[in-house]
């Protein structure tokens, strides 16, 4: 079940991938823990039988419920600490905030409340922030790789790279089209950030492992740049963000049919009208009760 990356890391792949390191005196280190107490109990399943050591810690990288959705269950059965970016933490710790946060901060449709958005809750005893840090001995790097969500971060330990959502495969962006983003901006930052990491190993947060990002940020990086030129040609009239939205699913041919596929969606356009606006590209305006944008 373990991928050994090194003498220190290794990889529990699945749909999430999930990292493990090896601590002092037996102790382990999770990156992530998956959706569920499914995906916990495979991972402890895992440290025990392959590893023969216990959780100690959990790195999470950011606050998706498919990442750290698992918390709940490692800690319980551990007393494993739980390590987390800013302001992730406080979703991890108040997970409504996440269906709350897509549903324009109001109390979430029932539909918004599944696992795949709304995790059980998890506790954080410690706030990561960019730089060095020292778990259980193991030392490594805390990336800012933020625009996934506001606080995302990565992990760089023994040259082996935990690089979060960052970068998607080509088959999830295959299968729905645009991808969520909390800033456009700060995830074409991140965007470098993750370029400029030397590195041998790389394990993103979903697909294969690899030995190099050039070809997944570049693949990244031309969707974005493609979804904030199509979002301008949908504005060359003054237009709502919603019918941005629905021009950008015909054009892209986005199956969206349910509640948490659409939500996820429409704050994904507002990051981009906030980056486009940002950058002078459309003009905001609100006239006879609507809410305009219209390309510069």
């Amino acid at each position: 079940m373990l991928v050994e990356l090194g003498s220190r890391v290794a990889v529990i792949p699945g749909s999430v991938n999930i990292g493990v390191l090896r601590g002092d005196a037996g102790r382990v280190v999770l990156v992530d823990t998956g959706l569920n107490e499914t995906s916990g109990k495979k991972a402890l399943k895992a440290v025990r039988e392959e590893v023969g050591g216990e959780v100690a810690a959990i790195l999470t990288t950011h606050a998706h419920a498919d990442h750290f959705g698992a918390n709940a269950t490692v800690v319980k059965r551990t007393g494993a600490r739980v390590y987390a970016p800013q302001p992730d933490e406080a979703v991890l710790r108040y997970p409504i905030l996440q269906p709350m946060s897509l549903f324009a901060g109001a109390d979430p449709l029932d539909t918004l409340r599944g696992g795949f958005l709304l995790a059980d809750p998890s506790p954080v005893d410690e706030v990561v922030r960019p730089g060095p840090l020292t778990v259980v001995g193991i030392e490594l790097d805390v990336l800012p790789l933020g625009g996934h969500s506001p606080g995302q971060v990565g992990y760089l330990v023994d040259g082996v790279f935990f690089c979060a959502d960052v970068v998607l495969p080509a088959s999830v962006l295959d299968k729905y089209k645009i991808p969520y983003l909390f800033s456009v901006t700060d995830h074409l930052r991140a965007l470098d950030t993750a370029d400029a990491v030397t590195c041998e190993h790389i394990v993103p947060g979903h697909g294969p492992l690899l030995d190099s990002l050039t070809e997944l940020l570049s693949l990244n990086r031309s969707l974005v740049e493609d979804v904030a030129e199509r979002v301008l040609a949908l504005a060359q009239e003054p237009t709502t963000a919603e019918m941005i939205l629905t021009g950008l699913l015909t054009h892209y041919g986005a199956a969206v049919t349910d509640a948490p596929s659409f939500y996820l969606l429409q704050p994904t356009v507002f990051a981009f009208l906030s980056h486009l606006h940002r950058a002078g590209r459309v003009r905001h305006q609100v006239h006879k009760g609507r809410s305009l944008w219209t390309a510069v």
